[in-house]
């Protein structure tokens, strides 16, 4: 499945940061750093007021945290995920 720029959404209000940690260069994180290289620019030029963070650490698996109004913060493992997957799980964080 190929996903298109016409499929980045805008996130709800609600939603304050958003957080991908990767290794930048573990084999676990080759999903997530595709998906950064390829849709973030898109991804924050659709939700210039979100703060969308990206944090390169060695040794580290791929996580997304996204932090919520009122302090509430959701983690969701990255592992071996495609880009597309990597996607859907952004998309369902957002809404």
């Amino acid at each position: 499945m190929r996903v298109t720029l016409a499929q980045l959404v805008k996130f709800t209000p609600k939603l304050k940061e958003l957080r991908i940690i990767l290794d930048p260069a573990g084999e676990a994180s080759k999903g997530a750093r595709e998906y950064v290289q390829k849709f973030y620019p898109n991804l924050k030029k659709d939700n210039p007021n979100l703060a969308i963070l990206v944090r390169e650490c060695n040794g580290v698996q791929p996580r997304l945290y996204a932090r919520y109004a009122k302090g509430k913060e959701i983690s969701i493992s990255l592992t071996n995920q495609a880009a597309p997957d990597i996607h859907k799980q952004i998309e369902a964080v957002g809404k």
